[in-house]
């Protein structure tokens, strides 16, 4: 047997064994991407099964179109700034917004939001100067005049810039709000219980579908309700037992006493302008997290936050503190 045929042969069977291993390594893949995905953190008890649906939509009539779905945008060129739109230069919701921007290092600039919606200027030289509007009081956008909201209209859907929006009930707040030029309605001075976060929800990055057990800081929360394709909700809670559906005026039915949506993403779908709607301000904790999501998600990624962190642990006390405190073998041990 001449060396040539002995290494065709070899040669045969190397590559009958490497055809083998990767065909083995295809089928060991398969079995574990279809039969062992990984669960979801749970923020506390295991997630309920109501927190994978989508808003439940109530019993109004549903609302035409008024822009195509998809509108056309020509202009994607945005600064990565930040327009933060707040009462007054001391209110406690606008400092929280501005304490979460620089503590992720996003820039962001803050006016003061007028009662007609006077904007800023939004473009210089033919590109964007932000990237994201946050109205601090949803109500100052919902009842800008005409004119400002065409304009700001305008550019969101030129440049692909979204809006978030807080609203917070007070004791003079109607018990049943519908927010002008838009198909929804808020229901407001709730006491809520066990919030969830929707898991098919897209706007989640840092935040991880669960369940948060226990009753919601505060009585004065406010759930939105829409008949719209364009509005998810991304976290719902449960209105605490013997609580009223709707007080004063008559909230008729679409109102149940079973979960809310205290958190509602609007896909863009309605007038071509995507946003992210907040119930309450942001003492609760995980509203701080979608936050930062929903920036993310409104930015196209453009401003976020990464999935890796450091722990910086500080030991010098350990070392230089005072004697009988300090660290020994035993306490390592």
């Amino acid at each position: 047997m001449t060396v040539a045929v002995r290494f065709r042969r070899h040669l045969r069977r190397l590559l009958l064994l490497l055809a083998s291993c990767c065909f083995i390594s295809l089928l060991l893949s398969a079995y574990f991407l279809f039969s062992n995905s990984s669960p979801s953190m749970h923020l506390g008890q295991s997630a309920e099964p109501a927190c994978s649906q989508p808003l439940s939509m109530s019993p109004y009539r549903q609302l035409p179109y008024p822009y195509p779905p998809n509108p056309p945008y020509t202009h994607v060129h945005t600064d990565a700034v930040v327009l933060v739109l707040v009462e007054s230069q001391y209110s406690q919701l606008g400092q929280d917004i501005v304490a979460i921007l620089e503590s992720a290092h996003f820039q962001f600039r803050m006016e003061i939001a007028s009662g007609k919606g006077d904007l800023p200027p939004l473009t210089e030289k033919g590109h964007g100067r932000y990237s994201l509007i946050i109205y601090e009081n949803l109500l100052k956008y919902a009842h800008a005049d005409t004119w400002n909201r065409q304009l700001l209209h305008q550019y969101c859907t030129e440049y692909r810039v979204g809006i978030i929006g807080f609203y917070r009930s007070t004791e003079n707040s109607p018990s049943v709000l519908k927010l002008r030029g838009l198909p929804l309605i808020l229901r407001t001075n709730q006491a809520l219980w066990d919030c969830c976060v929707v898991s098919s929800s897209p706007l989640l990055h840092l935040t991880k579908p669960g369940t948060d057990r226990g009753a919601l800081p505060g009585e004065d929360w406010t759930s939105f309700l829409s008949n719209h394709s364009s509005y998810q909700a991304v976290l719902l809670a449960r209105a605490k037992e013997g609580a009223a559906a709707g007080s004063g005026d008559n909230a008729g039915p679409g109102f149940s006493l079973g979960l809310q949506a205290t958190v509602v993403q609007d896909m863009g779908l309605y007038d071509g302008v995507r946003r992210v709607l907040f119930g309450q301000g942001l003492g609760y904790w995980l509203h701080r997290l979608i936050l930062v999501d929903a920036i993310s998600y409104l930015t196209d990624r453009k401003l976020t936050l990464g999935l890796d962190r450091h722990i910086l642990v500080d030991i010098d006390d350990i070392f230089v503190g005072k004697e009988g405190t300090r660290m020994n073998t035993k306490d390592v041990k």
